[in-house]
């Protein structure tokens, strides 16, 4: 569950904060595009009936403290840029896998490594995991890279069964990253 600490998260550049379905539109955006969606497995939403459905189903996962959910804006704006989370939370282990997507017209600007640190900070320090992963399709370089610019290290590869796809599993522990970020 959101708590007051990690409701809002801020960088240099970024807000992140809850989605509102004010973000209809640019949730839609994003989770329609072919970009964004070539390395996720999911087919393109292509109504605002489905972004706000999205919206809702994200909400329930939130507040039943069964995830993380951020929306990320530019400071001094509200439109959404992009979404980062916390996903398939295992409290016993204290471990979460993070997930993130940005509307293609914001790459490449380090939004998301900003944004990244930040929720990874999040984790470590107030949310208490020991362990986060990152599960980015084999192709996806830009998340490589950023994983690997993060600390994360490569621990082996799988194969959706209902896809096909071939997806790595990275890791990071509150160690390495501590020892990264003093």
């Amino acid at each position: 569950m959101i708590t007051p600490e990690t409701a809002t998260l801020v960088t240099e550049r970024l807000n992140l904060r809850g989605l509102l379905e004010s973000d209809a539109p640019r949730i839609l955006v994003i989770r329609s595009s072919p970009e964004v969606n070539k390395y996720l497995d999911r087919p393109n939403d292509t109504t605002i009936e489905q972004a706000l459905a999205f919206i809702k189903k994200i909400e329930g996962i939130v507040n039943s403290g069964n995830g993380y959910y951020w929306g990320i804006t530019q400071k001094g704006e509200d439109e959404l840029i992009g979404t980062i989370c916390y996903w398939n939370l295992q409290p016993a282990e204290k471990k979460a896998e993070i997930g993130y997507e940005l509307n293609p017209i914001y790459q490449g600007l380090g939004y998301m490594q900003e944004a990244v640190s930040a929720v990874l900070e999040a984790g470590f320090n107030k949310l208490g995991f020991e362990l986060i992963t990152a599960c980015p399709q084999e192709g996806n370089q830009s998340s490589l890279k950023l994983l690997q610019k993060k600390g994360f290290a490569l621990a082996g590869d799988f194969t959706e069964e209902e896809t096909g796809s071939k997806y790595l599993d990275f890791r990071l522990t509150k160690a390495d990253y501590m020892a990264n970020n003093p």
